[in-house]
């Protein structure tokens, strides 16, 4: 065996490590490379995004019946009493506060325009009677919280419906409110239509 060559056995024994050292530490580094880049994909994959939806603030709202017409009433038959019917009176509260609110109801005297006795029918003899209405709530709405008023006559301000606060947020019908004349037979009642207006309010 020639000696030289001998010689340069360990030379390249140590030149191969090398280059397994080098190679080694080249595949650590691209796996490293591979490994940050999918913990990246991983990260904006796993990001998040608010969702925002604003609801604006409405205003509370009533609508009721045209008119109510009580029942005629003969002069000379002696006292009696006049039956009409509010039929609908909608209460809507949009204000999306929860604060509550009150439906209430005045009205002046009624008139005719006639003349030569008594040409009045007082509000202290006009009443309303809330408890005999049926209360619905619309569009999703509970009628939880919320109170029909009593019967009472209009010689005051008068309470119709009320909602307590954290009630009555929604759409709200009340169907069927008897109202009553009570005469009481005057021999001077003049004949005539005698007429004014109920002024229904909602207010928190």
């Amino acid at each position: 065996m020639n000696m030289d060559q001998n010689k340069d056995f360990p030379k390249t024994n140590k030149q191969q490590i090398r280059q397994r050292i080098i190679a080694t530490l080249i595949v650590a580094f691209m796996f490293m490379m591979i490994s940050g880049s999918i913990n990246t994909r991983n990260a904006m994959a796993n990001d998040v995004t608010n969702l925002i939806q604003n609801f604006v603030a409405g205003t509370h709202s009533l609508e009721a019946s045209a008119a109510v017409a009580f029942s005629d009433i003969s002069l000379g038959s002696g006292g009696t009493n006049s039956l009409g019917n509010l039929i609908i009176v909608n209460a809507r509260d949009y204000t999306g506060t929860g604060s509550g609110w009150s439906v209430t109801g005045s009205m002046n005297d009624m008139y005719t325009s006639g003349s030569g006795g008594l040409n009045i029918v007082v509000n202290s003899v006009i009443a309303w009677n809330p408890q005999t209405a049926t209360l619905y709530g619309l569009e999703g709405a509970g009628t939880s919280g919320i109170a029909k008023g009593t019967a009472q006559y209009f010689s005051a301000i008068r309470t119709l419906v009320n909602a307590g606060s954290g009630y009555g947020l929604g759409n709200y019908r009340l169907n069927g409110t008897e109202m009553n004349i009570v005469w009481d037979g005057a021999a001077n009642q003049v004949a005539g239509t005698y007429q004014n207006t109920l002024t229904l309010t909602i207010a928190p």
